[in-house]
């Protein structure tokens, strides 16, 4: 799984680490050297208006996951750009990713006739449109939780802050409230139990740890940016430490974290000791520390 788009975000990112801080020196436009290639091939393969497989290699189709990490890599790569000096490429890698920008705008699906008030959302981002032009049945995805957390940018728009984006979960959460046993009648303080799309035949179908872990993530995420007057950051921050419950509970003494829990039984199973799930449970508890440290921060008058 690893798509292009999360390498180019990742190229983006540890560009911008390697300056420490500080601004690169002007070299013109060739002074990204190979470490802009992935830009450059980003710009002129015109890929984004080609089919690809979906971040489960299963649909061929265009994808909101793909289309939302390949956005981000192509805003960072421009601010990255900028700081070396090659302001032309730095424009154009822009311009493109306010053009994917544009076209996740498309993947809203309207469930209550609102139109452009986010704040009143009703219905969630789609996460595929098959080549083959027919609807999907896999329209729900985590993945589209997951982009937000894995294209994590500065815009609220597509990100945890996004009320549509978070109706996206709110969507997800119902559904496998509902389809998974494991979930029914669960103890208090436990969130849902998460997979990835309904109907899902792969080993025991879910729940994933990794699934669970984003939601809880994607929370945190959005208490960070959470109105603290209002208390809407620790609301959040409840929400994600109930998903977090949840992993707890599942997880083995030994720290052992598989790709599934059984959604019957809670016994691990899939492949084990799965690096995604340990690297989003990484991920998960650093964006908790700063929720929280948010959350405790005193209010700026």
């Amino acid at each position: 799984m690893g798509a292009p788009p999360a390498r180019r975000t990742a190229v983006a990112r540890n560009g911008a680490a390697a300056l420490g801080g500080r601004r690169a020196p002007r070299r013109g436009p060739a002074s990204g050297g190979c470490a802009a290639d992935p830009f450059r091939h980003r710009l002129h393969s015109a890929s984004l208006a080609r089919a690809s497989y979906d971040i489960w290699e299963e649909d061929l189709g265009h994808h909101y996951y793909t289309l939302r990490v390949a956005q981000a890599a192509l805003a960072e790569g421009a601010a990255w750009l900028e700081e070396l000096g090659d302001t032309a490429l730095a424009r154009r890698c822009r311009d493109e990713s306010q053009a994917v920008r544009r076209l996740l705008d498309d993947y809203w699906i309207d469930e209550g006739g609102e139109r452009d008030d986010r704040d009143a959302a009703r219905g969630y981002y789609r996460s595929r449109v098959l080549a083959s032009g027919q609807p999907s049945p896999k329209a729900l995805d985590i993945a589209v939780i997951l982009s937000a957390i894995h294209g994590l940018g500065a815009e609220a728009a597509h990100g945890p802050a996004d009320p549509r984006m978070q109706a996206t979960l709110a969507r997800l959460d119902a559904l496998f409230d509902a389809a998974y046993p494991i979930n029914h009648g669960r103890a208090p303080g436990r969130g849902t139990a998460m997979g990835r799309y309904a109907g899902d035949v792969y080993c025991s179908g879910g729940a994933y740890y990794f699934s669970t872990l984003g939601a809880a993530e994607f929370c945190f995420r959005a208490a960070i940016s959470g109105d603290k007057a209002t208390g809407d950051a620790r609301h959040w921050l409840a929400r994600g430490d109930a998903y977090l419950a949840t992993v707890r509970a599942y997880t083995p003494a030994g720290g052992e974290l598989s790709e599934q829990f059984d959604q019957n039984s809670g016994a691990q199973t899939s492949a084990k000791q799965l690096a995604w799930s340990h690297a989003a449970f990484i991920s998960c508890v650093s964006a908790r520390r700063i929720a929280a440290a948010a959350c405790q921060a005193p209010r700026q008058r």
